[in-house]
């Protein structure tokens, strides 16, 4: 049995045989009382406290779950994200009991625990203060002393009555009124503090959030690491480090590196924190996270498709050591495979292609690499070695083939075995599986996805984000500008699309998991709303140091659909991260011009008069070359001098007027389906008729048709004209 297995067994078991508390079955309550659900609900979305379903976290320890509670129950989540807290336990058969009411006592011991109040001996004054409870007595005491709770007449406590509803509500208005909430953090910390490498919440990393439901308090923390165990640390005051969201982000925490190797495998992490407010001080809590990075390991798999008549077979590929844990990903059809991707592991001390050899491969195979960096293509040499046909993007030559740090193919030699791969290329797998190359600038110069349409698998690297919420993963897209990217990522997915397609599963270079289409649109709005807001459309990253960034969603809420890209630069800093036309060299694209003077950063977004994509149907668009940065300086490659500039061919241009569209001889008619770069233009005009954004429009075509497409911008003064013009073959 292995040791994963049999930890989760004893931890089971633990949560089974813990002794009945105080939160016994009670009698079900009357219309005037709150249910245990019911009052445990109250509390949980009070602090905001993430169910385990809500966020993608491998590293997440096993959910623990009430015999008669399920996590669809009305209240489910709620339940079981306060008994992870651990204000709750289940009586000796593993019960909550969520229909029954709750007695007065077992309220107080709840609240107090939610609320880290400090028991209290000092007793009360009630007559029955001797039927409280020796579990509850600190509890009761410590509520009634600071006036948080009342005796239910001024005799009696009446610990055993069941808690009305309006009793509650009271109870939990002078808390939250009267002092300044426990701060909380995410992701969970450690729940069981065993200090072993097998602990069953340990992560490589993790980016670390703290928050306090108490609007407008200051966070101030202390913290300290430590690779022989939990480390002491002080408890904070209001002269600690403060905990900025805008500033810190989620701050990072992760296993410490010397040279490139593993200082030591674990890190011990402990935070204590508290929230200040109108000089009242939280009480202070305490985190701890084990962060756990094996010294040795090999390559493991797990596999994600299986292989039938009209889809190939697909495996992740990783390896726990890695600090960053990339995927690399197998994939086999009826004739032949592709190894997308290839780790981050040094080629000198472990052999992917050996693995993949000895575990997955029963056809021949090539080796494709989906971006040039050093987390997803260590593994090159060995593909070379063993005589596997390697493709790279020649836009990602120059990165793999320095000598510097980061470089893995760096002999002329194996330079020269390396095959460019570019939009356009296809791979046939058999069976109809046909993966076609697509170019996806923004990451990397030299990103490509692939994409089979049969199966609608879409393969994309770092490109289209990573949702770990223990990881705290954003991806930049700062090679190019969020305007120009924005029309480059609506071009793709419309070939995606085309002919009624579709995504079936996203396969992404960090995420364990398949994603959906539907994160390929939350990227396209991701980069939508700061087109239409400008600034006003960015947050600060969640990774921290104000970095300008998009979001779309909430990683503890929103499970995998949620994103957030980096866009280059500072919140309110004077970096460009939209077109402009102030340094041409720079953004060769913009300079035709019709462009002159124009510049979308700070308050320009206004400007936009300009198409981010044209679809059209019954005839073929010739697009133009679009080169998205400065010209790349000469690097040697196989022995010889080479340039790999930053550019796409057939691509279309926002900025450009002019273009052909080629109409086969018996159409007499297209479709056109215009895109504006912002959806709030005051005007879309195709031929003079007013359309709407993304409207369908038909038009009657033949040999020499001149169409327009008249724009006008939000500001409703900035203008532009595209004409197009139709060739029959």
């Amino acid at each position: 049995m292995c040791k994963k297995f049999m930890r989760i067994i004893a931890l089971t078991m633990i949560v089974f045989l813990l002794p009945s508390t105080a939160l016994a079955a009670a009698p079900s309550p009357k219309g005037d009382e709150i249910t245990k659900a019911e009052f445990i609900a109250m509390i949980s979305d009070f602090f905001a406290w993430p169910h385990p379903t809500e966020y993608n976290d491998i590293w997440k320890a096993p959910l623990k779950q009430f015999n008669d509670v399920k996590t669809s129950d009305q209240y489910g989540k709620q339940i079981e994200t306060a008994y992870e807290e651990g204000i709750i336990e289940p009586d000796s058969n593993g019960n909550f009991n969520p229909d029954s009411g709750i007695s007065r006592q077992d309220a107080a011991v709840i609240f107090v625990k939610a609320f880290h109040i400090a028991l209290s001996d000092t007793e009360t004054f009630f007559d029955d203060k001797d039927s409280i409870s020796k579990e509850a007595l600190g509890s009761v005491n410590a509520l009634v002393e600071s006036g948080y709770m009342e005796g239910r007449t001024q005799k009696l406590f009446m610990p055993d009555e069941l808690i009305k509803t309006e009793e509650a509500d009271k109870i939990f208005k002078k808390i939250t009124t009267s002092m300044v909430a426990p701060v909380q953090a995410l992701p969970k910390r450690t729940t069981l503090e065993i200090d072993l490498p097998e602990d069953l919440n340990i992560a490589p990393r993790r980016y670390i959030k703290l928050y306090t439901p108490t609007e407008g308090a200051k966070i101030y923390y202390e913290k300290a690491a430590s690779s022989e165990g939990w480390p002491e640390v002080e408890d904070p005051t209001t002269d600690s480090d403060e905990y900025v969201l805008a500033k810190d982000g989620h701050i990072s925490e992760l296993v410490g590196l010397r040279s490139g190797e593993l200082d030591a495998p674990d890190n011990y992490v402990v935070y204590k924190v508290i929230a200040v407010k109108d000089g009242m001080v939280s009480p202070v809590q305490t985190f701890r996270w084990h962060l756990y990075r094996p010294m040795d390991g090999e390559f493991q798999y797990n596999q994600i498709k299986e292989k039938t008549e009209k889809s190939p077979a697909v495996y992740e590929i990783f390896r726990d050591n890695e600090s960053v844990r990339a995927m690399a990903w197998y994939i086999e059809g009826e004739d032949s495979g592709i190894v997308f991707d290839a780790l981050q592991t040094p080629a000198n001390v472990k052999n992917l292609k050996t693995f993949i050899d000895d575990n997955l491969a029963t056809k021949p195979y090539v080796s494709i690499i989906g971006h040039e960096h050093g987390d997803h293509d260590a593994q090159i040499p060995n593909f070379l070695d063993g005589g596997v046909d390697v493709y790279l993007n020649e836009r990602g030559w120059a990165s793999v083939g320095t000598t510097g740090f980061g470089g893995v193919v760096t002999t002329p030699e194996a330079q020269a075995k390396i095959k460019n791969v570019e939009e356009g290329d296809s791979f046939d797998l058999g069976g109809g599986t046909v993966f076609e190359v697509f170019a996806l600038p923004g990451h990397a110069n030299g990103n490509v996805a692939l994409y089979d349409r049969q199966s609608g698998y879409l393969f994309s690297s770092d490109f289209y984000g990573c949702t770990r919420a223990g990881s705290a993963d954003t991806v930049g897209v700062s090679g190019v500008r969020a305007d120009l990217l924005l029309s480059f990522v609506q071009q793709v997915y419309s070939k995606y699309t085309k002919d009624e397609d579709e995504v079936n599963a996203l396969f992404t270079g960090h995420d364990e998991s398949e994603l959906s289409d539907n994160n390929l649109k939350l990227f396209e709005a991701a980069l939508q709303q700061v087109i239409d807001n400008g600034e006003a459309g960015c947050t600060p990253s969640v990774r921290g140091s104000n970095n300008r960034t998009t979001m779309i969603g909430d990683m503890y809420k929103d499970g995998t659909n949620w994103i957030a890209l980096e866009l280059g630069g500072k919140m309110g800093d004077d970096r460009e991260y939209l077109s402009s036309t102030t340094d041409l060299s720079a953004l060769p694209y913009m300079s035709e011009p019709e462009n002159a003077g124009l510049n979308y950063n700070g308050g320009g977004y206004v400007k936009y008069s300009v198409l981010s994509n044209i679809e059209i149907e019954g005839g073929e668009l010739i697009g133009k070359t679009v080169q998205w940065a400065k010209n790349v300086n000469p690097f040697q490659w196989a022995g010889e001098t080479t340039t790999a500039n930053p550019s796409l061919e057939n691509r279309f241009n926002p900025w450009s007027y002019e273009y052909t569209i080629i109409v086969p001889g018996e159409n007499d008619e297209i479709t056109i389906i215009p895109t504006t770069m912002s959806t709030k233009v005051k005007s879309i005009r195709i031929n003079g008729k007013k359309v709407d954004y993304r409207s369908e429009n038909i038009l009657k075509v033949s040999d020499g048709t001149v169409i327009t497409i008249d724009i006008t911008a939000p500001d409703k003064v900035t203008t532009s004209t595209y004409t197009f013009t139709v060739e029959k073959e």
